[in-house]
């Protein structure tokens, strides 16, 4: 009978083989277990990455998957593995010489990461730059380096974006948005409302208080409305 110790030695070497998927296996019900895990990871990664999939060629993706899987995700959700996989391949600069590839990664990751929350909202009341604010947790900004936004993905172009849910829509919403917008959400506290916020920003860029509240007013109550900020 064999011993505890041998029992997880034996099962470690298992799994071992499962993942590692270099190492040479006699077994022929080992290979097949190592191709279906790996397909299955292919799977799952291939549809939550399309925009990653149309830019580098089946075999570079592969290798980069078989790299992760050796990495062993850390979480137990199969809808969280692709944000494991795209701080894996930043981590250890799988695409260095593709940077853009990065920003594509979260471009679709957010969108997943967004969509599969729940979220609980009290009765908005109306907008007011009175009002004191944050950013709701179905809204994200982004300062992308790349022209993500414009599918022009391999030009440096600094483009700021507000990714939210919309709530009547059913779908996640990428917005470009101005930097005085990014910065402002992106400043949004519990101690300060949203006008104090903003005249603090405009001090310190030497920008008009009072046509910069005018201007992004009407930007702002849609943004409000869409509960991009509460």
């Amino acid at each position: 009978m064999l011993s505890k110790t041998e029992e997880k030695s034996i099962e470690k070497r298992f799994l071992d083989n499962l993942i590692n998927q270099d190492e040479k296996v006699e077994n022929s019900a080992i290979k097949v277990y190592q191709r279906l895990v790996l397909s299955r990871f292919l799977d799952v990664l291939e549809n939550s990455f399309p925009l990653l999939k149309k830019q580098i060629s089946e075999n570079s993706f592969e290798k980069s998957v078989i790299k992760f899987m050796k990495d062993t995700p850390s979480t137990p959700f199969v809808w969280q593995i692709p944000n494991d996989y795209r701080k894996f391949v930043k981590r250890n600069k799988i695409f260095k010489n593709k940077k853009y590839l990065y920003e594509l990664l979260y471009y679709d990751w957010i969108e997943i990461e967004i969509y599969m929350k729940e979220y609980k909202f009290k009765k908005q009341k109306k907008f007011s730059y009175k009002e004191i604010y944050t950013l709701s947790k179905s809204a994200r900004i982004k300062n992308f380096k790349y022209d993500i936004i414009n599918s022009d993905y391999k030009n440096k172009r600094e483009n700021f974006l507000v990714i939210y849910y919309d709530f009547i829509t059913d779908e996640v919403v990428f917005r470009e948005i101005n930097q005085l917008i990014y910065v402002l959400l992106g400043n949004l506290n519990k101690k300060e409302s949203l006008g104090e916020v903003l005249k603090n920003l405009c001090h310190e860029n030497e920008i008009n208080f009072k046509e910069a509240k005018a201007l992004l007013r009407e930007p702002l109550e849609e943004l409000f409305s869409n509960k991009v900020f509460i």
